[in-house]
């Protein structure tokens, strides 16, 4: 705390030489950019609001770093370098639900080397939106919540963004894109390129050291190479009207991922929408929706850069999703009602082959697995007076089977396809003491069905799916309180319990086997968060968040009650200046140390750990005469984990598929320090 408080110190002194000469400047009002990080209000879905950041702040390597650094709730699951995962409140993986435009976007790896986030380009990004828990009927199967990336829209006239950022570990990404048009049709284009070498972490080992199985080649192989492609298209066929086609592209090559048996030799990210919006229908339409879309995703593990028996091996893993959704909203004398209907179909398949010959090693990987998914909601909103109400409700019916013969999960069962059929509800309340002062909570029921390689995965004789598996139930209640006092500090705080009933588990049985089961489990924690004005543009930011999760049932072989993947408390302090299109930050980031693991699992005890960013940045205001260029651009500088401090976030709870044996996945040190800039241009 006496390194703290010197460097705080510090920071001040030169903040205010700042100040000085800040003050000195016009008063422009200045536009830092496209937001970050934004989310609605706690009203109807429970989405909480995050304090908006500027994008080109960040050094953009990742969204799940971004999102971790953002959220004192959220959480992240190393992996490498790129590819890596986010959890909120103890929930991760598939018991979130993620979108972009409101589309669904699954990876096709069995061992998530290619979570969801990891296809959508951060230049893409207009916004994010967060919701947490199960207060979204909008959306099938977002078991914790739901993050939904919003891209940008086409704009009229001629405009665009270029930006170049670097960093340490020759950590390069340039890109832009340009949109213009008239009122009736206007259009948007982007790409990207970005690519970084192997990071180190504090202590100087290699990212290649945190698994031993890497040959000489590996052990030089860059992290990652990406280009990125997108367009969109927007018309207007009358006044009320508007039609709107996206699409994009992404090809990464040769991105290495220590934590699990392979690397990726490629992947490709195919994602198309079209969306069509009819306003003031009717009396009983104010918007009506309908959206169409198709996502697949292509992934081709290898062994190359390994040794022992995956160095021969390649996988071919495919999935792709169609779906589409008809939502209507309309204001009646009882409340704004939004309904509709959506319907999903997802296919994955996977295979194992020999890379040098070619020849068929196993068929059968994901075994050509189907999922159909039709559902139904309705949401109502209701302000009274003070009381702000609202509440959904929802129902699915999914059906999942694989087409292909299920070798070696015949030995726990011969069933295959499954049909679900289940309800979701919740209800959210907010009610206004006064005018900056108010509580809010819901309760609310969702389900998630298994995922198909919870299901139906085909590794090996001692690796497989569990075609039985029920669908995970979530019952949760939430609880906050937000007040603002002397129009200076503002208070945040809020508790989540949740209930669990056949939450999915991995399971190791007495034969050794190493499979999937059903369990009850509860959840609990809490977050809070206080934003504190000083003046003259300068503020103190702080956050505090602790989960906990606790099995009620136990998995065969496993006698630990501590649940797995829970972050443990994490605490963020930071002092902020923003003001006249300079902005700077100094933060430091807490967190405990994990010991409440489930151990029988596979997890270790991890150290707690602390760590010090700094990230400053100017945007030039409109200027006159000669240097009327410079409007548009600006300037960042930032560093993560100044100190070089060695450690871990996420432990070795994961079975990975790219194993016959279906073993735990290795853990990732973080980076050490992280030195980057970025230049941009907006016209």
């Amino acid at each position: 705390m006496k390194k703290l408080s010197i460097i705080l110190f510090i920071l001040i002194f030169l903040a205010q030489g700042v100040l000085v000469y800040a003050e000195e400047l016009s008063k422009t009002t200045f536009n830092l950019g496209e937001v970050f990080v934004t989310a609605e209000e706690e009203i109807g879905e429970g989405k909480s609001k995050i304090e908006s950041k500027i994008l080109k702040t960040h050094k953009i390597v990742d969204l799940a770093e971004i999102l971790s650094d953002e959220m004192i709730e959220a959480s992240m699951i190393r992996k490498s370098g790129y590819g890596n995962e986010v959890g909120l409140r103890g929930f991760t993986k598939s018991n979130l639900r993620f979108t972009q435009d409101d589309t669904l976007i699954e990876g096709s790896c069995g061992s998530r080397k290619d979570p969801p986030l990891s296809h959508i380009n951060l230049l893409t990004i207009q916004k994010i939106e967060v919701g947490e828990g199960p207060y979204d009927v909008s959306l099938p199967g977002a078991l914790g919540g739901n993050i939904n990336v919003i891209t940008k829209d086409t704009q009229k006239g001629f405009h665009g963004e270029l930006l170049s950022k670097f960093g340490s570990f020759e950590y390069l990404s340039q890109g832009g894109f340009v949109t213009g048009g008239s009122d009736a049709l206007q259009g948007l284009f982007g790409y990207n390129y970005s690519k970084s070498g192997q990071y180190k972490d504090g202590a100087g080992n290699k990212l290649s050291s945190f698994n031993p199985a890497y040959n000489d080649d590996g052990k030089n192989m860059d992290a990652f190479e990406k280009h990125d492609f997108w367009g969109k298209a927007t018309t207007k066929p009358a006044e009320n009207q508007k039609l709107t086609f996206s699409s994009s592209f992404g090809q990464a090559n040769d991105i290495m991922t220590p934590r699990v048996g392979m690397d990726t030799e490629k992947e490709k990210t195919y994602l198309n929408k079209a969306e069509y919006i009819l306003d003031n229908l009717s009396s009983i339409s104010e918007q009506l929706k309908l959206t169409a879309y198709y996502n697949r995703i292509e992934h081709y593990p290898y062994g190359k850069y390994r040794t022992g028996g995956v160095n021969n091996k390649r996988i071919e893993a495919i999935s792709s999703i169609t779906g589409a959704q008809i939502e209507n909203k309309a204001t009646s004398d009882m409340a704004l009602f939004t309904y509709g209907t959506d319907f999903y179909y997802r296919n994955w398949y996977g295979d194992i082959f020999n890379r040098f010959t070619g020849a068929m090693l196993n068929d059968e990987l994901f075994p050509d697995v189907d999922e159909l998914d039709f559902g139904a909601y309705i949401k109502a909103e209701k302000d009274i007076g003070k009381l702000s109400m609202a509440a959904g409700l929802r129902a699915d019916v999914s059906r999942t089977e694989a087409q292909e013969d299920l070798k070696f999960s015949k030995a726990m069962t011969d069933e295959n396809k499954q049909t679900d059929v289940f309800p979701s509800a919740n209800i959210f309340l907010k009610y206004f003491l006064q005018e900056d002062t108010n509580i809010f909570g819901g309760v609310g029921l969702t389900t998630r069905t298994p995922t198909a390689v919870e299901r139906y995965v085909q590794e090996g004789a001692t690796y497989y799916g569990n075609p039985d598996l029920k669908p995970s139930h979530n019952l949760e209640t939430d609880l906050g309180f937000e007040t603002k006092i002397l129009e200076r500090l503002k208070i945040k705080t809020k508790g989540f319990y949740s209930y669990l009933s056949d939450f999915i588990y991995q399971e190791q049985k007495t034969s050794g086997v190493r499979t999937y089961t059903n369990i009850d489990v509860y959840l609990f924690g809490g977050d809070i968060t206080a934003d504190f004005d000083l003046g003259h543009g300068f503020a103190v930011e702080g956050g505090l968040a602790y989960q906990k999760g606790r099995k009620l049932d136990q998995p065969e072989n496993n006698n630990d009650k501590d649940l797995a993947e829970i972050a443990p408390l994490k605490t963020k302090l930071a002092l902020n200046y923003d003001k006249n299109g300079f902005f700077a930050i100094y933060e430091w980031v807490h967190s405990e140390q994990s010991k409440d693991i489930d151990r029988d699992a596979g997890e270790t005890p991890l150290k707690g750990w602390d760590v010090f960013n700094f990230r400053a940045g100017y945007q030039f205001a409109e200027k006159k005469g000669s240097l009327s260029f410079l409007d548009g651009l600006s300037l960042n500088f930032g560093i993560d984990n100044m100190f070089d401090k060695k450690y871990t976030v996420a432990n070795s709870y994961e079975y990975d598929p790219t194993d016959p044996g279906g073993t735990n996945v290795k853990i990732v040190n973080e980076p050490g320090r992280f030195i980057y800039a970025s230049l941009s241009y907006s016209f």
